[in-house]
């Protein structure tokens, strides 16, 4: 028997299939083809298509996996968005990858040999109407469970569904019924983001979910207006410095800071939406925005000198996990001109293009595997931006957006914030040779957080000192019991000498104080009984102290490629461990009893 569920499922299906001179069973269903190269030549894809041959390579297996019997017919089953872990019919951010299929579909290059074919139509339109049929009577998506509606299923649906209807409004056609269909879901979509009290309210926390919101509802409005939803739409952008931004900067997640969700997640939707309100006051606040964030981020963010990487002020993030960031390209720099200086040098961009075509001139046609189960091994994202406005600053541009970042171009000041949502305070510290940052609140925002002295920087030599998210013995710290630093609990803090003298209490009894002097951090850790202090650092020549001294590699994963020497990825690599490429974290331990006090003092330069 057959229950209600799979007989509306199985009836669209056998419209959608009349109307497509396909017949209502499986075997009508045809398979997309494999791409064929031998027609093409590697100087036929542009410098923005150089990943192409990969992504076409590819959709033939994504296309093909389509579920095309039972009570899933539609769900795009493979993954390649995601995650292995989160390959669930019930889950609609799969189903996201339906932009992928769109794209190839609807857009025309002599290369593209998938545009308005038959088979990947078929297949295209079984995902659409499976997605639809997954949506909440109030237009909801769910992500974690059966019928467990939530924001981001929902925001990322807008923005991803968007995007492919812009594309199918200008293509080649499918079933205008289920085109029709697919417009109203996502305009319902689209209004539950913006009214329902529960999504808004989580939004608040979680910005990147929430901004999704804002690229979506951007490109949604450009295809169909609605003066109710655009009126509303103006609202919550208007709002969203108040409501997603906190005073000190950083974008809320989980209502704490987060580069990872922020710099990618978050600006992804500002870049579509910025398209869309580029030169009006919606624009406008994107921009303002951008520029308290960029202020923000040029003291969590700082230079290695002579590489192309920039070193993150990471154990404040509160949900992912981010020691380096290669650059930071966005479009709004055209109007924030702070965030040039982060930017992906021009001399840098040409290498990297030169170097991406070199390589498929060199191993043409092959292609990398198709990694199915990792996050991203081929995410619709690839295929978002394409169309949308794009800038880049040019090297005089980004050399004079520098000038603007204090820890660079100060020698002395004292720059302190606080959060109005969490009782959480940020201290920046500039000295003639180094730059510190430190973070205190009675209590850490998410159990991965880690407080006390966060970071620290050398105009000379880079990263000195990076206090690991989520560390037990490479947080840096003092330890009374177990294996935790008390600062990964919270550091219940009060300040002296403008700013400059920090103080505290530790758990069981006892104090701790820091000094930032003009050449040197000055530790004092007072308490009756043992003292065992870590110290996560790059130089351990740096640290002074008449304790018990002792130091070992951190036992941290190496970020970015594995050095030469390093050749099994299953064995540690002593010779260059930690988070930061070419540099080797190691954990100072320092013991006494009673009393304990050491320096940190940087390389003068």
């Amino acid at each position: 028997m057959m229950n209600r569920r799979q007989f509306l499922v199985t009836a669209a299906a056998a419209q959608l299939y009349a109307a497509s001179d396909l017949r209502a069973d499986d075997s009508a269903v045809p398979q997309v083809p494999a791409f064929d190269p031998s027609k093409l030549r590697p100087s036929d894809f542009s410098d923005a298509d150089l990943d192409m041959p990969y992504n076409l390579t590819h959709l033939p297996r994504i296309a093909n996996s389509i579920v095309t019997d039972g009570p899933d017919k539609g769900f795009i089953n493979i993954s390649v968005w995601r995650g292995a872990s989160q390959l669930h019919p019930y889950n609609a951010r799969i189903m996201e990858s339906i932009l992928t299929l769109a794209w190839f579909y609807s857009t025309p290059r002599k290369w593209n040999q998938f545009y308005a074919n038959k088979a990947l139509r078929a297949r295209l339109e079984l995902a659409l109407e499976y997605w639809c049929n997954l949506q909440s009577p109030d237009g909801k998506f769910s992500e974690y469970g059966p019928q467990q509606w939530n924001l981001a299923a929902t925001a990322f649906s807008v923005k991803f569904i968007s995007e492919a209807l812009r594309l199918l409004k200008a293509g080649p056609p499918i079933t205008p019924a289920l085109h029709t269909r697919a417009v109203d879901c996502c305009r319902k979509a689209l209004r539950a983001s913006l009214y329902d009290p529960d999504l808004i309210s989580h939004g608040k926390s979680f910005s990147n979910q929430y901004s999704n919101v804002f690229a979506g509802g951007a490109a949604f409005l450009a295809l169909y207006p609605d003066a109710t939803l655009t009126a509303r739409l103006k609202e919550q952008v208007e709002a969203s410095p108040k409501d997603l931004q906190s005073p000190c900067g950083y974008m809320y997640e989980h209502d704490g800071p987060d580069l990872g969700y922020t710099l990618n997640t978050h600006h992804e939707n500002l870049r579509m939406a910025y398209h869309y309100w580029r030169g009006t006051h919606l624009g406008d606040v994107l921009t303002n925005e951008e520029n308290v964030f960029g202020y923000w981020l040029s003291f969590n963010l700082l230079p290695e000198p002579g590489q192309n990487y920039w070193v993150a002020n990471r154990s404040i993030e509160t949900r992912q996990q981010h020691a380096i960031f290669a650059a930071v390209d966005t479009p709004l720099a055209d109007r924030s001109t702070i965030l040039r200086a982060f930017a992906t040098p021009p001399e840098l961009r040409a290498a990297q293009t030169r170097a991406a075509r070199e390589k498929m001139q060199t191993e043409w046609p092959r292609v990398e595997p198709l990694n199915v189960g990792e996050f991203e091994a081929l995410s619709p994202y690839r295929f978002l931006q394409r169309a949308h406005y794009d800038w880049h600053p040019t090297a005089e541009q980004i050399a004079e957006a520098r000038k603007m970042l204090r820890p660079l171009n100060e020698e002395s000041f004292v720059e302190q914030t606080e959060d109005s949502r969490q009782p959480i305070v940020f201290t920046y510290v500039r000295r003639h040779n180094y730059y510190a940052a430190f973070a205190s609140a009675p209590k850490v925002i998410t159990p991965q957080q880690r407080l006390g002295l966060t970071f620290m920087w050398t105009p000379l030599n880079g990263a000195l000192l990076q206090s690991q998210t989520n560390g037990t013995d490479t947080a840096w710290g003092t330890v009374i019991n177990g294996s935790l630093p008390v600062e990964a609990v919270g550091v219940d803090a009060d300040y002296t000498k403008n700013n400059a003298v920090v103080a505290y209490p530790l758990p069981g009894g006892g104090q701790k104080q820091l000094i930032f002097a003009g050449d040197r951090i000055q530790v004092t850790v007072q308490r009756d009984g043992d003292i065992l202090e870590h110290i996560p650092i790059f130089d351990t020549t740096a640290v002074f102290s008449d304790a018990e001294f002792s130091s070992r590699p951190a036992p941290v994963q190496i970020t970015g490629p594995r050095p030469a020497a390093c050749t099994d990825p299953e064995v540690p690599c002593a010779e260059a461990v930690g988070p930061v490429p070419d540099k080797t974290l190691m954990i100072v331990e320092l013991r006494a009893k009673g009393k304990l006090e050491y320096e940190i003092r940087p390389t003068s330069g």
